[in-house]
This record gives C-alpha cells, structure tokens and sequence, in this order.
C-alpha cells in the first residue's frame, strides 16, 4: 500500500476537526484496496504517519502544503505531493515496464458554505516523469453526529493524456506479443469519498474512509481488468 493511495485520508489526518490546529501529528494508517492491473491481488498493509501542522503550512510523509489564504469562507493552498509510480505486478505481461515516483505541484480552492464545501484543485508533474496533469472539482457535506464528524464528498476527476498513459498505456516502444500498443486519451472520471472521524482521548483520534473511483476508459487497457477502484481505510492519530 502506497502514500499515493491514501491522499484523501492523509488530509483528514493532517487537519482532524476533532483536534485543536498546530503541532506534530503521529499515527498508522491501515487498509486494502481494489487494485484493476491484470492478475493483481487486492492490496492490503499499514504504513506510518507523521506530520507537522502550522497556521501557515503543513508538512508530512503525504505532502507539503502551505495555507496561502483563507477569510472564513474561501481558503487556498499550494501544495507538493508525491506521485507514486503504479505498483504494477511482478508478472510476464508488466516485464520491461518502467515507472519512476515523481513529484506533483498544485493548488487547490475550497469554500464552505453552511456544512457544505466546494472544492477545486490541479496539480501536475514538475520532474518530467509523465508531463501530465490532473484536476478535481467536488462537493462535500460535513456533519457532526454527537463526538463523531462525517465528510462526504463527491465529483469529477480529469486526467490528461500523458498522466493515463503513466498509469495504464502502452507505448510502441513497450508493445510485445501479450501487450498491444494501447495509447489513452483524455478522461473525465467520477469518485466518492466519505470519511468518519472520533476521538478517542484529549489528543487521539481514530478516522476510517471508504472511497470509490471510475476508471472510465482504462478498462480497456491490456493492462487493467478492472473499471473502478474502492479502497478501505482505517486510521489513528495522536496530536501533541
């Protein structure tokens, strides 16, 4: 299990809504997800976190960010975000595909209204890795049901040409008798996230998340059987 798969609960372990803001935040995150390569058994595993929270900045194992405004009712940040290579399987159909980590640059808008949020955000390689890039536009809803906090949120996720191909495409140059040239498009993809937060002591939390993704048309790649991603999350945090 990778950082990159958990960038939706590494934000909620970075700024928990149950814990006052600022300070070091430490934890594991635990889960498993639904992995589309061909032949690929579902992930499972843990990782640690750790991260450093300002009013300014947040800087962790997940990302950098720093809080560049925020009024009250619209916030926006500028962020660095690792960019994990896809753990493709160690089988005859992936050999001699290569795919390096790289770093993304973004930024991102929300803005609350009520228990509502709108969110916007692009983010895109800066290494030259894949050259590509992605952007999100979504709608929350955050409630309070006695200690526990809900977020929910759905939306739209597009991803350039170059990004899809580092994710699922094959060039001419990696085409053999078992994989054919597949060279993807532009896509436009739909996700749902929801997240629930409980503290479980002064300065602790636990968090889990469940999150959906369409993969539209990467199904069709030689590489991939499945057409969307569902991943299970479950978390603890201690802030000091």
């Amino acid at each position: 299990m990778k950082y990159g798969t958990l960038a939706f609960i590494a934000a909620s372990l970075a700024a928990p809504p149950v814990l006052a803001e600022g300070g070091w935040i430490v934890g594991i995150i635990a889960g498993g997800g639904q992995d589309p390569y061909v032949g690929a058994d579902d992930s499972v595993g843990a990782i640690p976190y750790i991260a450093y929270e300002t009013e300014k900045f947040h800087i962790g194992l997940d990302e950098f960010r720093y809080y560049a405004y925020d009024d009250g009712s619209l916030s926006i940040d500028a962020f660095l975000t690792p960019q994990f290579a896809p753990d493709m399987p160690d089988t005859a159909l992936f050999a001699g595909l290569e795919r390096d980590d790289t770093v993304d640059a973004g930024i991102s808008a929300t803005y609350n209204f009520g228990q509502m949020y709108a969110l916007a955000s692009v983010q895109g390689d800066i290494t030259g890795e894949y050259d590509g890039f992605s952007g999100q536009v979504a709608l929350g809803y955050e409630a309070e049901i006695g200690k526990l906090t809900v977020d929910a949120s759905a939306g739209i996720e597009y991803r350039d040409a170059n990004f899809n191909n580092y994710l699922y495409g094959v060039s001419a140059a990696e085409a053999t008798a078992s994989r054919a040239v597949f060279d993807m498009s532009d896509t436009t993809n739909a996700f749902a996230e929801i997240s629930a937060t409980i503290p479980v002591g002064a300065q602790s939390f636990l968090i889990g998340a469940v999150s959906y993704a369409d993969l539209d048309d990467a199904v069709k790649s030689p590489l991939v059987e499945d057409d969307s991603q569902i991943g299970v999350l479950l978390g603890f945090g201690y802030q000091f």
